[in-house]
């Protein structure tokens, strides 16, 4: 079974590890408009009917996420343009700051951060027929202006807001110590291919799209490796639907100097070596 854009996996939610999960999931909730799926004491499921995004769990933990490798940001996919524009509304009338905008040639995005500093972009894909797709697979981003007006004249005032139906996570953007090391184990741990790639960055895919997954190694070299429990990212999610890729996955980690840990006969826990963990799961 192939995913959407040819892919052989398929990003799910994203699990937060932070201080405040009151206020988190007021931001999540009120501010992106993410619905509540379930709530405890300690931990808060949100996402978009019956599809979760964003998982929070409370940690006592208080290491400054800037201090550690790990997520970069998390891309919230958008079906539309018009849903993009609904959403910078939204924001503007809030008056939530955005870290930035971007036209990347193959999608239109806003970039912001939660309370707690974890980065977010939110964008819509343009048609694959304007995308920069080479013969040889490689799909060219670019960094160019937003027209961020024209986008925030086509937005609706909604209420109560909520994100559009439709929204699943796009790709996740990782911050690491070494990109080319993190490509080349990525690609080979969850069989991607690079698509676009800078000195100190790589864009990685599985099947046609533009990125499933970016590691980039901006914050230099002397951050500390992640630990389970401190604030930031806990862990992403990616699912599979052939027991193989499970196998294969484990047995590539571990050859590529990750650590690899069965939670269940569907369910794996890989840890890279930055101390970024992700999960990957057999569904039908």
């Amino acid at each position: 079974m192939d995913y959407p854009y040819k892919s052989h996996i398929y990003l799910a939610e994203v699990v937060l590890n932070v201080q405040s999960l009151e206020r988190q999931t007021t931001f999540y909730h009120q501010i992106l408009g993410l619905e509540i799926l379930l709530q405890t004491d300690q931990e808060v499921i949100l996402g978009r009917g019956e599809k979760a995004l964003v998982h929070l769990r409370e940690v006592q933990d208080k290491t400054p996420i800037r201090q550690l490798y790990g997520l970069y940001h998390m891309a919230l996919l958008l079906p539309s343009c018009q849903d993009l524009a609904n959403i910078l509304k939204h924001l503007f009338e809030y008056q939530i700051p955005l870290v930035g905008g971007a036209d990347h040639g193959y999608s239109e995005a806003i970039y912001l951060e939660d309370l707690e500093g974890n980065g977010i972009e939110i964008y819509w894909d343009k048609p694959v027929s304007e995308w920069d797709i080479r013969e040889d697979g490689r799909i060219i981003g670019v960094t160019e202006e937003l027209d961020a007006q024209a986008i925030y004249e086509l937005g609706r005032e909604l209420e109560p807001f909520m994100i559009a139906a439709g929204t699943r996570m796009g790709h996740i953007h990782l911050s690491v110590n070494n990109s080319r090391a993190a490509s080349q184990f990525y690609q080979a741990v969850l069989d991607l291919s690079e698509k676009f790639s800078l000195p100190s960055a790589s864009w990685l895919a599985s099947g046609v799209y533009h990125h499933h997954l970016a590691v980039n190694e901006w914050g230099g070299p002397h951050l500390e490796q992640r630990q389970p429990d401190q604030l930031g990212l806990a862990y992403f999610t990616a699912e599979v639907t052939d027991k193989e890729q499970l196998i294969a996955i484990h047995e590539q980690a571990q050859a590529k100097g990750g650590r690899s840990e069965w939670l269940s006969s569907s369910e794996l826990l890989v840890t890279d070596q930055n101390g970024i963990a992700f999960l990957v799961r057999k569904v039908k």
